[in-house]
């Protein structure tokens, strides 16, 4: 199995910005590509988070304030634009002037919920997200369907406690969505009817009971493989993310993040010929012992990959 130790990439400015970064994407703010990620909120008790980027051009930086928690931002084929989920609302925010548009919501009032992750399909014009519990403790969360022309959104599956990363799978006629709700531990392979708006099927892709840490975010590695981020909460001074086979469960490569054991979410870039994966990390209250051992708590990490091309990325088709 290829393991690759990833080196530090961008360091957060400051100690709020490392709470709890997740969803990093690619995007395009006034003909300019940049990196950007979430900081789904700046304290245990904070209620609202930023968004961040940094250009690839000069290494420009800038922190866009938020007026909730963004749980996660999709590129979209309008310039400036993604769609993002923040609270219970699903909107658009142009990048260029950090204006937030609320387009719909969830029909759900628990206090204790709030939207956490997303991805769109193929086609650009359905998404999947999913719900957490705050407290991370009682399986209250859900999983939602959004049609992008109109914002119809509605219920897809309940009894997640975490749902995190996730990734569609298309054919001409199906469409499965692989899936992770972290304390299962597992990921879930659901057939779903995009006409009824139902899962019709589902079952255990990969059981990832036996590693250390829980899994968190994930994305599709483009050759029947997904690659995995690992949070571990444990007295360790060291993260990890996997590419695991789907068909079989077998992790084929990994990476070790040196310095923070808490690791989000993944994203595939390609530059200069080759393909690179960069890494999010957090602190999310990390005891003073463990945050003691680990420098790079927060900080996105990057490493290179045995991948030989970018799977498609996907884009919100909102014209």
């Amino acid at each position: 199995m290829k393991s690759t130790v990833m080196l530090p990439f961008i360091e957060p400015v400051t100690l709020s910005d490392r709470w709890l970064p997740e969803g990093p994407r690619e995007v395009v703010v006034n003909g300019r590509a940049a990196l950007a990620w979430v900081n789904i909120q700046t304290a245990a008790d904070a209620i609202s988070g930023s968004i961040h980027l940094r250009f690839w051009d000069n290494g420009e930086r800038r922190t866009l304030q938020q007026p909730g928690r963004p749980g996660f931002i999709i590129p979209t084929d309008r310039p400036n634009v993604i769609l993002a989920g923040m609270g219970k609302q699903v909107g658009l925010i142009d990048l260029a002037s950090n204006t937030w548009e609320p387009k719909t919501s969830i029909d759900d009032d628990n206090l204790r919920t709030t939207i956490n992750d997303g991805e769109v399909s193929a086609s650009g014009n359905v998404v999947v997200l999913g719900t957490k519990d705050l407290k991370f403790a009682e399986p209250i969360a859900k999983l939602y369907l959004l049609t992008v022309h109109g914002f119809h959104i509605t219920e897809l599956a309940e009894g997640h406690t975490c749902s995190n990363g996730k990734f569609f799978v298309s054919t001409k006629e199906e469409t499965y969505l692989f899936d992770i709700d972290t304390p299962r531990r597992n990921i879930m392979k659901y057939h779903i009817d995009l006409e009824s708006r139902e899962i019709i099927g589902e079952e255990r892709a990969v059981d990832l009971s036996g590693i250390a840490g829980f899994p968190d975010g994930m994305i599709d590695a483009g050759d029947g493989s997904a690659i995995v981020a690992i949070y571990n909460p444990a007295m360790v001074n060291e993260g990890r993310v996997i590419r695991v086979e789907l068909h079989s469960g077998e992790i084929i490569e990994e990476w070790r993040v040196p310095g923070s054991p808490r690791v989000t979410c993944p994203l595939l870039i390609e530059q200069d010929g080759r393909v690179d994966l960069i890494v999010t990390t957090c602190d999310e209250g990390m005891p003073p012992e463990i945050r003691a051992q680990n420098p790079q708590v927060g900080a996105l990490l990057r490493g290179p990959t045995g991948l030989r091309s970018l799977p498609p990325q996907g884009l919100v088709m909102l014209s």
